[in-house]
């Protein structure tokens, strides 16, 4: 709880593999996936889905999880119906404003289609939704990897802030090996399919 976890490695060693079954979507080949003492999945357990929503990810390409015809407004207000998070509109749109607050963006962006906002926006925006859920764990799969330096300097100082004051933990899962250590608190390297304990010089 708490913790900020790196992981790192080459592409295709395995590090979105384990994020995709962390996710519930991709089975698991082998072994079991606890979180907070309860099993989440294993090779012979289904995925429990109703607690994994308590683990989000943030994607690298964050367009790619929104309506391109659908404001986004209206992108909030869908999940927040289907998901149950709130009883009315009053309160739906209370909630949205509270996390556009938390992430640090202005309302008005909410009245905004997908393509009219900054990479950096629609991060946080993807943030600000995975947020909804509460989660105990979210996970960043190369999500910063398309941003300026500034910008992902911003980004993942924020998902620090926010995830700390919630009491959550963030997986941070990169290509980079210099940002791994610089961000995180303990980090894993994936080498030849395995995940080993990095140990920093």
């Amino acid at each position: 709880q708490g913790e900020i976890v790196g992981i790192y490695g080459k592409s295709g060693v395995g590090k979105s593999t384990l994020a995709k079954v962390l996710c519930g979507v991709q089975k698991a080949d082998g072994g079991a996936v606890y979180l907070e003492d309860k099993l989440l999945c294993s090779a012979k357990t289904p995925y429990d889905r109703k607690l994994g929503v308590q683990i989000q990810m943030v994607y690298q390409q964050p367009y790619a999880t929104l309506d391109p015809r659908q404001t986004l407004y209206d992108g909030f207000l869908e999940l927040i119906h289907y998901h149950h998070f709130a009883k009315s509109k009053a309160e739906a749109l209370r909630l949205t404003h509270d996390l556009l607050e938390e992430v640090g963006l202005e309302r008005d962006i909410l009245f905004h289609l997908p393509h009219q906002i900054s990479g950096g926006e629609a991060q946080r925006i993807a943030i600000a939704r995975c947020l909804l859920f509460q989660p105990k764990l979210l996970i960043l799969d190369e999500a910063t990897s398309m941003l300026d330096v500034m910008t992902q300097a911003n980004v993942l100082a924020l998902v620090r802030r926010v995830m700390k004051k919630r009491g959550g933990s963030v997986m941070l899962i990169s290509h980079d090996e210099g940002l791994v250590p610089y961000f995180c608190n303990s980090v894993y390297h994936f080498e030849n399919f395995q995940l080993k304990e990095h140990e920093n010089p």
